[in-house]
């Protein structure tokens, strides 16, 4: 229990009671220590609103310091007691399929790192989904900090397909490496050739990806690389339209003409953006191996949002809540689909239809073979389409249903987990000058909630 001592208010007298914390009731006492979980760094004067409104009780601050103090103990002492569990955990998931992948790297018995990848999505990735995979990390909001990096796919329909995950301290080049080459493992490749790898240049990412993978294609996220081009030129309206103009060109002629056309607004803004390996991220130079033209690093920023607020639980909690929403999520997914009277997938499908409506002034000129000529109206722009060359199945109903098919299997309690010797110890908690801080940095030009008096706006972050 939390000992603190409160005033109580009697008819016209003020009484001071030394108890406990939460009136002396185990149910009280785990009412506000789950109020800790949830927030381990509440605000002092929260504490004493939240006792006075719930117990009419006034508590000094001093004592609601203590209390958060001794709050934040014991949620300390319970993310402890799950990481001593993890061998038992990772026998339990090689235990309901030894088809699954757990690695779990320790330093003389000091957590350091643990890769997860469940052969179910493993295989409905690998029958099902492009060879597309967007790569990026994410804070873990405990005590113990580290962060999450994730390996995400993108399925028939254009959503995220989550393949494989790892909690690790940081991220540099030596724990991106380690994952990816436990990654390469599990995808049965050994120099990614026929992939596609999309980050948002985090440290040591693109250096591992060209070590590990030399000959896969590696892209770069182009709103990151805007934000870092904002930063130097400004966010005018002019700007920003002319570089996704360009990061979207689709040939190379159409890339040079909008080069040009940025030139006339500034000279030093073409060659800052020619520096930036515009290889990486305008889609006019990347390969049409993985049948995805993204230029951005959306898959992976979604997967984050999933999991937000699995991201401050304990070790196995999180991972078990990411599992078990992914378990749902593959049925939810195959039932949906199958309900379906359609051809293509419903995204498919609307995007089908617009570009039906931005077809209308082309004709096509059929060859009596696999290709077409396509022309814009009465116009010289002309294209050809090989139906032969470009067999991209990633339209087909089919497809969708080959990465869903494969089941995730539930997991026992930690009641009848398999018996380990194994000993592992937390790391260290990791503490900060000042308050630490839960909510992440906003990039420039970001979109950011700003409170102001009696209302909320959305602004750009400056």
């Amino acid at each position: 229990m939390i000992p603190l001592g409160f005033v109580q208010s009697v008819s016209t007298k003020i009484k001071v009671v030394n108890g406990e914390f939460g009136l002396h009731g185990r149910e009280e006492e785990g009412h506000y220590q789950n109020l800790f979980k949830v927030n381990p760094y509440m605000r002092v004067q929260d504490i004493q609103e939240t006792i006075w409104l719930e117990k009419g009780i006034r508590v000094s601050k001093d004592k609601a310091a203590r209390a958060r103090r001794r709050g934040q103990a014991l949620i300390v002492g319970e993310y402890k007691e799950q990481y001593a569990l993890l061998p038992r955990y990772a026998a339990e998931i090689l235990r309901s399929n030894p088809g699954n992948t757990v690695k779990l790297k320790l330093d003389a018995n000091v957590f350091d790192r643990l890769y997860l990848c469940f052969e179910a999505l493993r295989k409905g990735f690998l029958a099902g989904c492009r060879p597309f995979i967007s790569l990026d990390g994410c804070f873990l909001k405990g005590p113990f900090g580290g962060q999450l990096l994730v390996a995400v796919g993108r399925d028939g329909n254009n959503q995220m397909f989550p393949l494989a995950w790892a909690v690790c301290e940081v991220e540099s080049t030596d724990t991106w490496s380690w994952f990816l080459e436990l990654l390469a493992t599990d995808l049965g490749t050994s120099e990614g050739s026929g992939y596609t790898f999309m980050s948002n240049q985090q440290k040591g990412l693109l250096a591992a990806v060209s070590n590990v993978f030399p000959q896969a294609e590696s892209r770069v996220c182009a709103r990151h690389v805007y934000c870092n081009f904002r930063g130097v030129f400004g966010g005018g309206l002019e700007y920003r339209k002319q570089f996704w103009t360009i990061a979207k060109s689709n040939t190379v002629n159409h890339f040079n003409e909008n080069i040009e056309v940025i030139r006339d607004i500034s000279h030093e803004a073409v060659e800052d953006l020619l520096k930036r390996n515009y290889k990486k991220w305008c889609r006019a130079f990347y390969t049409p191996l993985s049948c995805c033209d993204s230029v951005d690093n959306n898959m992976s920023e979604v997967f984050n949002a999933y999991i937000l607020s699995a991201r401050h639980k304990p070790i196995i909690t999180m991972l078990e809540d990411i599992r078990e929403s992914l378990m749902e999520r593959l049925h939810k997914k195959r039932d949906f689909i199958g309900e379906k009277e359609i051809m293509l997938c419903p995204r498919i499908q609307i995007q089908l239809e617009k570009h039906k409506i931005w077809a209308r002034g082309w004709n096509a000129y059929w060859d009596g073979g696999f290709c077409y000529a396509v022309r814009e109206g009465a116009t010289q722009v002309k294209y050809v389409v090989d139906l032969n060359q470009h067999t991209c199945s990633c339209n087909a109903w089919q497809t969708y249903m080959k990465a869903y098919e494969f089941l995730l299997e539930p997991l026992n309690g930690p009641q009848e987990w398999p018996t380990s010797d194994s000993i592992i110890v937390a790391p260290k908690v990791k503490k900060v000058n000042g308050r630490p801080k839960t909510k992440r940095r906003y990039g420039v030009g970001e979109l950011m909630w700003c409170d102001r008096p009696q209302q909320k706006v959305l602004q750009e972050c400056p």
